[in-house]
């Protein structure tokens, strides 16, 4: 897979530091005013008397979508975190090693530098390596369209801290169900809300009501995403919530044998994890960031970490939660998100399976998928268990 430092910034050719840089200015220019040079000239030179200003109200701001920006005021021509590229990537959701035959299993999907969905004519021109070295398909790998979903596991999270706009916490229920509804027939995911509430992290898991939340049903999971007016609204525990989405309950982070509510606890292969936050945790008790980024990489998790420039995100944090598997991005507010996660949700649903010969001899390799230039790579352990939650 891409290095998930050239995410939502791979067809802008941009390093990864200055994005980093850019996410951190923007938050503090963005709480109610956008300033641009005049004249269009691209002149970053300060001191300039004639420096047209771009200004929006914050409710301006809060409603901006991708559609708006070709009618603002000429002052605001130009200015370039309008523009969200697609999540571009390749990214391997899940491995295993089949029992009776011996075979590798990577459950696949990806957006392609131009920002179209992968499908399975792409997959089929991939080229796969192991130990560096190239097979031939179809004599030591395959390829095939998963048809449904039953390998599938998601997560999605939406941080409901006071410092995530009104407008951007409404608006992540709209994002999610483009995910869910692109999402392949027949997988099962769980819906996370998370805040504090006088100190306390406060972890509301649905849908349903009781352990454990996890359905296939659809329509249930839509309305789950809906706004919760009941969730509690302080101080951010991320990193509480990121675990519970991993390995279930907290209190049986030592014991991975405890339930089977957590992400990696499944019996599907295939998992994904989507979190929507400022990436400012200042509230949570049992998982720090260093813990939280160990356990996505021990229990080979795809993460996707999604914020918005109208709150105060820490792009730094989503990208190192993201690891290497996974792809952060930031965007203006979640209308604009919804451009960048179309692609990706579409992408989804063309999840594929590369099934690989153990003539290959893959046991203890990197085996690495290209498919025009984006590339993937997984390692042993490739049966995930809810052994890797120990910390």
């Amino acid at each position: 897979m891409e290095d998930n430092s050239t995410g939502y910034i791979f067809t802008a050719n941009v390093s990864p530091s200055w994005r980093r840089q850019l996410g951190l200015i923007l938050t503090g220019i963005l709480a109610l005013t956008l300033t641009a040079c005049g004249g269009g000239s691209g002149d970053s030179g300060g001191g300039g008397g004639n420096n047209a200003q771009c200004t929006l109200t914050a409710d301006e701001l809060d409603n901006l979508t991708p559609a708006d920006v070709d009618s603002l005021p000429a002052a605001c021509d130009g200015i370039s975190f309008f523009d969200v590229p697609a999540l571009i990537g390749l990214f391997i959701l899940g491995t295993e090693v089949d029992d009776t035959t011996g075979e590798l299993k990577l459950y696949v999907h990806g957006v392609r530098q131009n920002g179209q969905p992968m499908t399975i004519a792409d997959f089929e021109q991939a080229t796969l390596t192991v130990g560096g070295n190239g097979f031939a398909r179809p004599a030591d790998w395959d390829v095939a369209a998963v048809v449904d979903g039953s390998d599938l596991s998601i997560v999605t999270l939406a941080d409901y801290s006071t410092s995530i706009t009104d407008a951007d916490l409404a608006g992540m229920g709209d994002l999610y169900d483009i995910v869910l509804n692109g999402a392949p027939a027949g997988f099962e995911s769980e819906v996370i809300n998370f805040s504090s509430l006088a100190g306390v992290p406060a972890i509301t898991v649905k849908p349903g009501g009781a352990d454990p939340h996890w359905t296939a049903v659809l329509n249930d999971l839509l309305t789950a995403n809906n706004l919760d007016a009941a969730q509690a609204r302080d101080n951010t525990t991320l990193y509480d919530a990121m675990g519970t989405s991993l390995m279930g309950p907290l209190a049986d982070r030592f014991d991975p044998f405890a339930d089977n509510f957590g992400l990696v606890e499944r019996d599907r292969p295939a998992h994904l994890l989507i979190v929507q936050s400022d990436g400012q945790d200042n509230a949570s008790l049992s998982m720090t960031l260093n813990e939280t980024t160990a356990l996505i990489d021990r229990c080979h998790t795809t993460a996707v970490m999604l914020g918005t420039f109208r709150s105060e995100v820490d792009a730094q944090v989503l990208d190192e939660l993201a690891g290497t598997r996974g792809i952060a991005v930031n965007a203006l507010n979640t209308n604009f998100l919804e451009e960048a996660i179309k692609p990706y949700a579409e992408s989804l649903g063309n999840l594929v399976v590369f099934t690989v010969s153990p003539d290959t001899l893959f046991s203890g390799k990197t085996v690495a998928i290209d498919v025009g230039g984006i590339t993937a790579s997984e390692v042993e352990p490739f049966d995930i268990d809810g052994t890797c939650q120990m910390l």
